[in-house]
């Protein structure tokens, strides 16, 4: 469920007021959900440098399919690379660009070092 403005918890359930582009939809959902929020939905809370520095201290527990497998919820043939109903066949970076090019002036004198620069590269 995605543009959350408004969220209620009551015990299992969600009632979540969904921002649409012309008014609001509500819906309930029971929980696990994933619910992504607008940014008015709350005012962040900025932490402060010594709070930052506490973090580095603290343990961090992380989640994988063999902690949790035992969980009635997780249910291995619909989680990870095999349960994925998408393969990605090829992925790959699009090429690096040049730089661009700046020029100044205006009038006459500019569309025609314009030109001059795009007939020496033949693209007109």
């Amino acid at each position: 469920m995605s543009y959350a403005a408004q969220v209620d918890v009551e015990g299992n359930a969600v009632t979540v007021k969904r921002l649409l582009e012309d008014g609001y939809m509500t819906l309930r959902v029971h929980t696990p959900c994933l619910i992504t929020c607008v940014k008015e939905l709350n005012e962040p809370r900025h932490m402060h440098v010594g709070g930052i520095m506490d973090c580095f201290q603290k343990p961090l527990e992380v989640y994988d399919y063999e902690t949790l497998k035992d969980n009635p919820l997780i249910d291995g043939d619909v989680i990870g690379l095999s349960g994925s109903p998408t393969n990605v066949y090829k992925s790959f970076s699009p090429p690096v660009r040049g730089a661009g090019m700046m020029m100044d002036g205006a009038g006459k004198a500019a569309c025609e070092g314009l030109i001059a620069i795009l007939c020496e590269k033949h693209l007109i």
